[in-house]
């Protein structure tokens, strides 16, 4: 229930129509923009019919180069933050229980866009989740930070809240795989 505390020179507003434009670099170019799906459906590489047909909407597959493409990807970025950064990747649980999602501010708030499987577990929709929970109920050293995690996962959202929005592609899937990166840090250096 507490929010994140933003700087004080962040103005209100109602909505993403009211964001203020602080810096501007470049122009946009104008381009003639082609839709994913159709991009994808036509090169034969994603795969909506496919997936609704055996899970619903929300749902695709990719497949061929693409597939490749999405594990390159991950890997790509995996490899880049380990070996180039000092992230130490880890490969958690894809199911957690409720203090791990209370933990990470999932839960009470999230709750209806979290997946609960009948173990009583809830599906990730972050590997934000396990990463930061590997700190859970324990005492470190100052010395030991910062911790600099990450991980590849796939990751799962029932989007309650988005029935209607932004629901043509790839936006707003009830499963994706995603990087993530945690650091966990002394206050005064987060």
């Amino acid at each position: 229930a507490i929010p994140n505390l933003l700087d004080p020179t962040i103005p209100d507003g109602a909505d993403e129509t009211e964001n203020v434009e602080i810096h501007k670099w470049g122009e946009p170019k104008a381009t003639h923009s082609v839709d994913h799906v159709d991009i994808g459906e036509n090169l034969g590489l994603l795969d909506f019919e496919t997936a609704a047909k055996m899970s619903g909407a929300r749902f695709t597959i990719l497949r061929g180069d693409l597939a490749r493409l999405e594990r390159a990807l991950g890997q790509f970025m995996l490899d880049t933050h380990c070996d180039e950064h000092g992230y130490t990747q880890l490969s958690g649980p894809l199911m957690v229980r409720d203090q791990a999602m209370f933990g990470t501010g999932q839960l009470p708030k999230f709750r209806d866009d979290q997946f609960l499987v009948s173990t009583g577990h809830w599906l990730i929709p972050t590997s934000e989740v396990t990463l930061t929970n590997t700190v859970m109920d324990a005492i470190h050293n100052e010395n030991d930070f910062p911790l600099r995690l990450t991980s590849f996962t796939p990751c799962f959202r029932a989007e309650a809240g988005a029935a209607g929005k932004d629901t043509r592609g790839m936006i707003r899937q009830h499963q994706f795989y995603k990087d993530e990166l945690v650091s966990i840090t002394l206050p005064e250096h987060s």
